[in-house]
C-alpha cells in the first residue's frame, strides 16, 4: 500500500496542475455533500421526516466546476499574478488580493451561476446570475479578501491552489447555500 501511495505521490508532483484540480475539486464538492448531509439528512430527521436521497446530478454538475473548470482557471490566473507581482510587501499584498478580487472572482462568478443552470437545464441562464450576483459578490469580498491577503502573504505560490481549495471549502458551503436560496 505504502509503495502505490509513493508512486501516486510520484506522478502527481510531476504535474502540479492535475495535483491542485483534485485538491481543489475534492474539497468543493466535499462542501456540497456537506451541504446535502444537512439539507437531506439532518433537517428532516430534526423535523421527524424521512430523509432525502442525495442529489447526484448536483454533485455531478459541482464536480466538473470544482474538478475542472474552477481550478483550470485558477491555475493559470496564478501563475500568471505570481510571476507579474512578486513580493510580500504590503502594497504587493494589497495590489494582489484586488487583482484576485476582480480578475479571477468576477469571472468565476459571471460563469458559475450560468454553468449550473445549464447543467440543471433551465431554459434562462442567466436568470439565476441576475438574482444572485451582487449578493454573492459582496459576500466573496467579506470571506475572499482577509483570506487572499494571508494566501499572499505567507502561502508559497506552489500551494496557492491548495490553501484555495481548504478556504474554498467554507467557500463552497456559502456559495451551495446563495445557490440553493429560494429552494
Amino acid at each position: 500500500m505504502n509503495r502505490l501511495i509513493n508512486t501516486v505521490r510520484s506522478k502527481l508532483a510531476h504535474h502540479p496542475t492535475v495535483t491542485n484540480c483534485i485538491y481543489y475539486g475534492s474539497l468543493f464538492c466535499a462542501a456540497e455533500v456537506s451541504q446535502q448531509l444537512y439539507i437531506r439528512k439532518y433537517l428532516p430527521r430534526k423535523q421527524e421526516k424521512p430523509p432525502k436521497p442525495f442529489d447526484t446530478a448536483k454533485l455531478q454538475h459541482v464536480s466538473v466546476w470544482g474538478y475542472v473548470m474552477a481550478p483550470s482557471y485558477m491555475a493559470l490566473f496564478y501563475s500568471w499574478l505570481d510571476t507579474r507581482y512578486v513580493g510580500t510587501t504590503t502594497r504587493v499584498i494589497v495590489l494582489k488580493t484586488v487583482i484576485d478580487q476582480t480578475l479571477l472572482t468576477i469571472p468565476l462568478l459571471l460563469v458559475f451561476f450560468p454553468f449550473m443552470s445549464w447543467c440543471e437545464g433551465k431554459e434562462d441562464l442567466t436568470t439565476e446570475l441576475k438574482e444572485k450576483l451582487l449578493v454573492t459578490y459582496a459576500v466573496s469580498c467579506c470571506w475572499w479578501l482577509p483570506a487572499q491577503a494571508i494566501n499572499f502573504k505567507f502561502v508559497p505560490p506552489k500551494y496557492r491552489i491548495v490553501y484555495n481549495g481548504v478556504c474554498g471549502f467554507v467557500w463552497a458551503n456559502i456559495l451551495c447555500a446563495i445557490k440553493r436560496g429560494g429552494e
